[in-house]
């Protein structure tokens, strides 16, 4: 018997035949965290004071009247609703309502009395990999939570071990931080990065959250713009990052400048939080607000209960919406994106 010829002419067709059944590269995604940013500080600094930031408004969907969660504005709180997709309180929140460094034994399972799962878990136990850069030390709640004797038991295919975040960075300063991320991104940059920068923050706390030329906190922003600026010409000159990353960013909280603070939960100016999306498929100078008619709603100065048909966008919606952009499925037990239904244009 006559063997078949194995030539190229055989082998071409064949291996497209393949490659169409495969799953398309998903990218990557860097959420970002500017830790006490009052959107309305961008108008103030303009586009030659923040050009980041107003490059990322030319080019990428945006909103500057996002919120926290209903209860609590406030930093670790609203940082779990941010990697979980639940709001703090109640049956189906984290629950994790301290604002302090872990304490011996603590963690966000042990607190809640259940398996909290995260946007890290879902991204891990799919075989991506993950990593944290934070400028807090209590962000160390991230990395004890999930880390290789705590965090779940992968279930969904490949055994991926417990440890669901590969890599965690924690320096309070940002400068450091953000070279730390940019010379890790250019040797292997990880699938889902999380970026914490306290900037903002660290000047509302001591000289009030004041809009004026010239105040530490508007500084504090500038340098934040700055950063992000670096990071994004990182995107720009590697060709495995550019054109496949998306960045979301969002807030915490915001601040007063009375009370140089952010715990009053009823106040606007706490609530009240940027949004930014960026990347492939983001529809470029868009409000979210007008690409989610049907599934959002602007809540104009109101900081709505999650029992409201239609939700504001908040800073939960971003664990879910980054599993999306990866396309991957939500993350077990959330309740705020879950349906992954907050739409950035063509992205996925």
């Amino acid at each position: 018997m006559r063997p078949y010829p194995l030539t190229t002419a055989f082998f071409i067709p064949l291996l497209a035949s393949l490659l169409a059944c495969l799953p398309a590269q998903a990218g990557r995604v860097i959420f970002i965290s500017v830790d006490g940013m009052r959107p309305d500080a961008v108008e103030v600094l303009g586009p030659q004071g923040a050009p980041t930031f107003h490059r990322l408004r030319r080019e990428g969907a945006f909103t500057s009247n996002a919120r926290t969660d209903k209860v609590y504005t406030i930093t670790l709180p609203n940082h779990t609703c941010m990697v979980t997709s639940r709001g703090v309180v109640g049956p189906e929140g984290h629950n994790w309502i301290s604002n302090g460094d872990p304490k011996l034994g603590q963690n966000l399972h042990r607190n809640r009395k259940d398996y909290v799962a995260s946007m890290f878990d879902v991204a891990h136990d799919n075989g991506l990999a993950t990593s944290l850069y934070a400028s807090k030390s209590k962000f160390s709640l991230y990395d004890l939570s999930y880390d290789s004797s705590i965090g779940a038991e992968d279930k969904s295919g490949e055994d991926n071990g417990r440890d669901k975040i590969d890599h965690v960075v924690i320096n309070e300063d940002t400068s450091a931080l953000v070279t730390s991320l940019l010379s890790d991104l250019a040797a292997n940059p990880a699938d889902l990065t999380m970026l914490h920068l306290r900037d903002c923050d660290s000047a509302g706390h001591a000289e009030g959250w004041i809009l004026e030329p010239g105040t530490p906190y508007l500084e504090a922003l500038r340098k934040v713009d700055g950063l992000l600026g670096q990071l994004i010409a990182g995107i720009d000159a590697s060709p495995t990052l550019k054109g496949d990353t998306w960045i979301v960013l969002t807030a915490d909280h915001g601040g007063l400048t009375a009370t140089k603070g952010h715990g009053e939960s009823k106040e606007h100016e706490n609530y009240t939080i940027p949004f930014y999306t960026w990347g492939p498929g983001v529809k470029a100078g868009s409000d979210l607000y007008s690409i989610n008619t049907s599934s959002r709603k602007d809540p104009g100065k109101d900081n709505p209960a999650y029992t409201e048909s239609y939700q504001p966008i908040r800073n939960g919606d971003a664990g879910n919406l980054c599993l999306g952009l990866l396309k991957l499925t939500a993350i077990p037990g959330s309740t705020i994106n879950r349906a992954q239904d907050l739409k950035l244009g063509d992205a996925p």
